[in-house]
């Protein structure tokens, strides 16, 4: 059985961004093995390959959608991109 280990709140604009490897997989204690994102403000595209996403290039997610990230490698290649202007964020819960 998993249990929350963190939380992290990203702003995501223009510039794709990555999740935060001294969160997901700090020094001391316990890494993240699984993540759950919630995406707020609009829609983004995201990847989990490593490759970085465009505003016309990648899976969509909308305002109020769910992404589950079911390994450490697909948290460490997560990126997602706002696919307008306007800045929105994602909540990540990261559990072991």
């Amino acid at each position: 059985m998993s249990k929350v280990i963190v939380h992290e709140e990203l702003a995501v604009d223009y510039t794709p961004v990555a999740l935060t490897p001294s969160v997901y997989n700090p020094p001391s204690g316990p890494s993240a093995t699984f993540a759950i994102i919630h995406a707020e403000g609009g829609a983004m595209r995201y990847r989990d390959d490593g490759q970085n996403p465009t505003q016309s290039f990648g899976a969509l997610l909308e305002d109020g959608d769910i992404v589950e990230l079911p390994s450490i490698y697909h948290i460490k290649n997560f990126r997602v991109v706002k696919t307008d202007v306007d800045a929105g964020k994602i909540t990540v819960t990261y559990e072991d």
